[in-house]
């Protein structure tokens, strides 16, 4: 009975751990988990080309300062730039959220200068310009300009947020000493007393003036519309607006007499455009009286001249008006492009151009960025500029005498160069000699073609420039389009030509070249010398290039026989077009 009721309870226990009848639903298991997904902080900006980051923030609604403060924070955003200074188009960069609130302007500096001791002046910002320059050139004393006039000047222009961002084309009004008048010439550009120029650095003046202006008074009253410095023409310049004086509402105000614009830099001169021929004057005349007189054109001078020449010289100089660079540790150096160029030399040190004067502590700064600080005058004078570079790079950077002639041998090749700006830069070991060619009037004729190509062989760039200080030279030509002749003896005979052939010749002409070449050299014909031209551009500008060849004499123009290593065809080309008639020596 026992056994019979222990075999039941086991069935049963069996029975309710086996069917699944005694469930009404399978077990199943819930896992339960809070995911917090949070997007990246800041907003995806994409750099798109002539960007640059202080330019991207700035139209985002930031100002200077807030734009410092947040440097540290979107430098944290953007691990993956490795050099916010250097942004690339497409690149996606993240910045704050949101536009920031404007930070409150700072006070507007007041004067007491009383209104009667002044008077204003419009004025057209030309590229270049600085506030210091312009008021100089209005016969304001720098006393004046330092201690009252740069406040005043910021008061009577409250649109004007500094007196470091003038542009090119901007209208603004100038305090001017009451009574004076703008220089009726162009004042000689002369450095500052403590750094005089040197005899041969003296411009002459111009003789005529190189833009004719006129000066508008601008009456006191608020309303009255400011009118601007125009050419007499009427005609803007490339690159500013057109603003032609206009009569406003009340009575005539009478024009000051005409004042030239500033002379350019002292090397090289402003050159006055060539007399016209008669028959060209008339016409000149006859249009004029019918549409007005023609535009005149002006020599490119300050730093967009600086500019032109130092990147043909390898310069680089950063894109932008502003940039902010990392400090070592924490801080940011802050530059402004515009008037402060940063500029990457061709060996590879870093420079900035100061024309405007920098704290001990800004420069400091640069100077733990590897940034060279080379102070000079707001007048951008080339000159200057080159000497200030060589005298803080003496082992790369070498200016040349502008009275000696620079003489070089290259690959049997002789030249001999003189200009009043020319640089040896050297390159980790390479020198390359950098001289300027400009041209003293328009109807000057360039350089020919080829010539720039062999100089090049010989590492000589030559910055060519026309009248008005603008980068002008011809094409070059394939150098398979040049045609190098081989000398045979037939040739040779149709190109001596003399006057009396059978006398030169004999009665039997040489059957091949090497009995021609012999029959030359016995009659003393046939000289082993120099083959050379030279080209000018007004005095202290030469080239000079000496080739060694054979003289062929005795005939009706100049045969010249070249070696092999001497068959190049710019070179041929060059001398071709200097009058020879040039045949390259078989093997």
């Amino acid at each position: 009975m026992r056994r019979a009721v222990l075999l039941i309870l086991g069935l049963c226990f069996l029975t309710s751990i086996t069917r699944p009848a005694f469930s009404e639903k399978p077990l199943r298991l819930f896992f339960e988990k809070d995911i917090n997904v949070q997007a990246e902080p800041g907003q995806e900006h994409t750099v798109r080309q002539g960007e640059w980051l202080f330019k991207i923030l700035q139209e985002k609604g930031y100002s200077g300062t807030q734009i410092q403060q947040l440097m540290p924070g979107i430098q944290a955003l953007n691990p993956h730039i490795p050099n916010l200074s250097r942004l690339k188009p497409g690149q996606i960069i993240r910045l704050p959220e949101g536009v920031a609130a404007a930070s409150p302007a700072p006070a507007r500096p007041t004067t007491n200068t009383p209104p009667d001791t002044y008077e204003k002046r419009a004025y057209v910002v030309q590229a270049g310009d600085t506030l210091v320059e312009i008021l100089q050139d209005q016969g304001v004393p720098a006393n004046l300009i330092f201690s009252k006039y740069m406040d005043l000047f910021l008061e009577l222009n409250p649109s004007v947020p500094d007196t470091n961002t003038l542009r090119a084309g901007q209208e603004i009004i100038l305090p001017v000493v009451k009574g004076g008048t703008a220089p009726a010439t162009a004042p000689a550009e002369t450095p500052p007393p403590q750094e005089p120029l040197q005899a041969e650095e003296t411009p002459e003046p111009a003789p005529e003036p190189a833009k004719p202006v006129t000066i508008v008074a601008v009456p006191v009253s608020p309303d009255t519309r400011i009118e601007a410095f125009t050419n007499q023409t009427g005609t803007p310049r490339q690159g500013q607006p057109g603003i032609a004086a206009s009569a406003a509402a009340g009575p005539a105000v009478p024009q000051a007499a005409p004042a030239p614009a500033p002379a350019p830099s002292p090397l090289p001169e402003p050159r006055p455009q060539e007399p016209a021929q008669p028959e060209a004057a008339e016409t000149d005349a006859s249009a004029a009286n019918a549409t007005g007189p023609a535009e005149t054109r002006t020599p490119q001078t300050g730093l967009p001249f600086v500019k032109t020449v130092l990147k043909e010289m390898r310069f680089a100089f950063m894109p932008g008006d502003e940039s902010m660079f990392p400090l070592p540790g924490s801080g940011w150096l802050h530059v402004k492009l515009f008037e402060t160029p940063l500029v990457e030399a061709p060996w590879g040190d870093k420079i900035l151009f100061c024309p405007v004067p920098k704290s001990a502590d800004w420069v400091a700064n640069a100077n733990k960025l590897g940034m060279k600080v080379c102070t000079v005058s707001p007048r951008w004078s080339l000159q200057e500029v080159l000497e200030k570079v060589a005298q803080t790079f003496p082992r790369h950077f070498r200016l040349w005498s502008a009275e000696r002639d620079l003489v070089l041998t290259r690959s049997g090749v002789g030249l001999t160069l003189q200009s009043p700006q020319m640089a040896i830069v050297d390159m980790g070991g390479r020198k390359t000699v950098n001289m300027v060619w400009a041209r003293q009037t328009p109807g000057e004729s360039p350089l020919p073609q080829g010539l720039h190509e062999v100089l090049d062989e010989a590492q000589v760039n030559v910055i060519e420039l026309d009248a008005y200080n603008e980068l002008s030279r011809l094409p070059a030509r394939p150098r398979d389009s040049i045609y190098v002749p081989v000398a045979t003896n037939m040739d040779l005979i149709r190109a001596i030509n003399p006057s009396d052939p059978e006398a030169f010749f004999g009665q039997n002409l040489p059957a091949d070249l090497s009995a021609l070449l012999q029959l030359l050299r016995s009659k003393d014909n046939l000289q082993q010398g120099m083959a050379g031209a030279s080209w000018s551009s007004g005095p202290g500008t030469r080239i000079g290039i000496q080739v060694p060849a054979w003289n062929v004499s005795g005939g009706a123009s100049r045969v010249i026989l070249l070696d092999r290593r001497f068959a190049d065809p710019y070179l041929v080309s060059v001398l071709s077009r200097e009058g020879y008639t040039c045949f390259v020596l078989p093997d």
